[in-house]
């Protein structure tokens, strides 16, 4: 049973519920993988057969406060699928981790919420929870199509995801040290390629989303799965996957604007397969080359191969009455990215 949950999150397994990323080893999974949705794209849609389950409640609670007791873990993510109404599971998710607190956890929580939450049970979850989201699976014309039974895209997704912002705006005021209270975040995800959308199509609606106050966007190209309604679909190809999310991450991380974006885009509507920082530069040779002693931080993070942090430690060495050299470039960026940067900046030899 464990291993079906834990799958159903896709974790990265090898027999150890634990998702490694970056600085964190999460313990992922789902609450329940029996659903009585639809969704045209998922292995867990009420129409494909297989084994269903769920964890007893304070067996979940045991077994990750174990591993973390183990030092296996050192963060917790729960999802689940809409076994019941919206309210009966976010209800069972949140007694999952308000005893986990209760029992003296202080880390890492992120919880997946269900389209159409309540709003005293998203409040509860927000209290709880230091990163919470809803997926937004895809731009609402596709999310109709691809998910008929899940509920109204705006009212069920999109307004849980604006009052989750409401709410993290609300806390930031006095929760600071505290463990959950939305502290890392809200977060949602996109399934690419399941429908006919475009590009296009998805970067609006992420930048909308950005707007608002959304932390992460994460993106997930679709894969045909056995028996799911759309198991003869082609699967989104990688290298599109990869284009979106590193043209929503220019949007995030570098405030590039949506305008900036849209005109990388061709007569379909669609990303080409180039790196689009490099593409923008190549499109915008008026911005270029920009003068690491003299411009401001918003025209060198545009440079490409140079991103924030090495934007900013550029900065730092400005401030502190260094003249920036090709030398400390190298030793700031490493030998390939600054060859990438080069062409494209002005630099004391």
């Amino acid at each position: 049973m464990e291993l079906d949950l834990f799958n159903g999150a896709s974790l990265d397994l090898d027999r150890i519920p634990l998702y490694r990323g970056k600085g964190y080893r999460l313990f992922k999974t789902l609450l329940s993988n029996a659903c009585r949705m639809d969704c045209k794209y998922c292995p867990f849609s009420r129409v494909c057969r297989f084994p269903r389950d769920r964890w007893e409640k304070k067996e979940l609670v045991d077994h990750f406060l174990r591993s973390y007791r183990d030092r296996r873990v050192n963060g917790f993510f729960l999802s689940s699928s809409l076994y019941g109404d919206p309210e009966r599971v976010v209800e069972d998710e949140i007694e999952v981790i308000d005893v986990l607190r209760r029992r003296g956890y202080r880390g890492y929580i992120h919880l997946r919420l269900m389209p159409g939450t309540p709003k005293d049970l998203l409040f509860q979850a927000a209290v709880l929870s230091d990163r919470a989201g809803l997926n937004i699976e895809a731009p609402r014309d596709v999310f109709r199509e691809i998910a008929p039974s899940k509920g109204d895209w705006l009212n069920d997704i999109v307004k849980r995801i604006e009052w989750l912002v409401s709410l993290k705006k609300k806390f930031r005021r006095w929760s600071t040290g505290k463990p959950g209270y939305l502290s890392r975040g809200i977060d949602t995800q996109f399934v690419l390629g399941a429908g006919d959308e475009t590009d296009r199509e998805v970067l609006e609606t992420a930048w909308y989303l950005l707007e608002i106050g959304v932390d992460r966007i994460y993106v997930s190209g679709f894969k045909p799965y056995k028996g799911i309604v759309l198991e003869n679909r082609r699967p989104a190809p990688r290298w599109r996957t990869r284009r979106v999310i590193q043209a929503i991450e220019l949007m995030r991380v570098y405030k590039y604007r949506l305008d900036d974006i849209l005109l990388l885009l061709d007569n379909n509507d669609m990303l080409p397969d180039r790196d689009p920082k490099v593409a923008y530069a190549e499109l915008n040779p008026n911005m270029f080359p920009v003068d690491l002693n003299n411009d401001p931080l918003e025209a060198i993070i545009k440079v490409p191969g140079i991103g924030p942090k090495s934007a900013r430690k550029i900065i730092e060495l400005r401030n502190q009455g260094t003249k920036i050299t090709a030398k400390h470039l190298k030793e700031i960026l490493g030998y390939k990215r600054f060859l990438k940067a080069y062409k494209y900046i002005i630099v004391t030899s």
